[in-house]
């Protein structure tokens, strides 16, 4: 009977060392296959995520193949369809407004209102008999105070100017008494200067440099002849310019015929991967 009792007790022992080790097992199991579950859905995920990629790539940004600055001169004297015409170009233009004239001051908040950049057209002499703005051009014979006071008075008509350029100027872009009084109240003003380039004998863009006056340079004219065909040639070298330099200044007038060219081309320009830009965010 001992004996016997004592193989049961064994007995009852080994099955309960066996269902122990049947559930250790079985939780081992359970882990497992949940860690071989999670790993199978999470490769699952990746695998989804990649072929959405794939499906949905993103769109790279287009390519700027060079950056236009174009000023339009002469606006002030006109208050017509042209001058409405050229408010109404879906593109980062500069308007140059020449001072003492009827429309000078309105057209400059027309102008602003309508999203574009407004600087000072502001005469200068020429070598060649010069008639108009003759309480605004600025003559080499002047003096200093002189000089300076109609550069002031001439923002003080277009106060939405934030720079200026000359209107055309062959003898006074080239002498430096004037330009450098031209500087000294732009430098109080923390104004640019862009030179229109009417004489290769200028001294404007250098000038403004020595001053520590923020400026560039026109690089092409659109429109010395009008002409629609010649016009549109000039604003296509423009954009070659621009193309290989990186970036080019270009300045047409308050024409019909400019207005029609760039109506036009603008948009094809633009297309094309031409960036138009204020020429205040092209200085050096």
């Amino acid at each position: 009977m001992k004996n016997q009792s004592f193989q049961s007790k064994i007995i009852y022992i080994l099955i309960a060392i066996i269902v122990v080790l049947l559930i250790v097992i079985n939780r081992m199991n359970y882990k497992d296959t949940n860690i071989v579950q999670k790993e199978s859905i999470e490769t699952i995920d990746k695998k989804k995520d990649t072929k959405s990629h794939k499906l949905s790539p993103e769109t790279p940004p287009p390519l700027v193949k060079g950056i236009i600055g174009l000023i339009i001169d002469d606006f002030g004297y006109r208050n017509d369809d042209v001058s409405d015409g050229f408010l109404n170009l879906d593109a980062k233009l500069t308007y140059a407004i020449i001072p003492g004239h009827e429309y000078s001051n309105t057209f400059g908040k027309k102008a602003v209102n309508k999203g574009y950049e407004v600087i000072v057209h502001m005469p200068l002499e020429n070598n060649s008999d010069f008639e108009g703005e003759e309480n605004f051009i600025l003559r080499s014979s002047m003096d200093h105070e002189t000089i300076q006071n109609r550069v002031r008075l001439a923002f003080d008509q277009i106060p939405e100017a934030i720079g200026m350029n000359n209107h055309q100027g062959s003898k006074a872009s080239a002498d430096q008494h004037v330009m450098s009084n031209i500087a000294k109240v732009l430098k109080i003003k923390d104004l640019f200067f862009i030179d229109s380039r009417t004489t290769a004998e200028t001294v404007a863009e250098s000038t403004m440099e020595v001053f520590n006056i923020p400026t560039s340079r026109r690089n092409v004219f659109l429109d010395n002849e009008s002409n629609e065909t010649k016009i549109l040639a000039q604003l296509l070298f423009l954009s070659q310019v621009a193309e290989e330099k990186g970036a080019a200044i270009g300045i047409g007038h308050v024409k019909q015929k400019t207005l029609n060219v760039l109506q036009k081309q603008i948009p094809e320009l633009q297309k094309k991967g031409f960036k138009f830009e204020f020429v205040s965010n092209m200085l050096h």
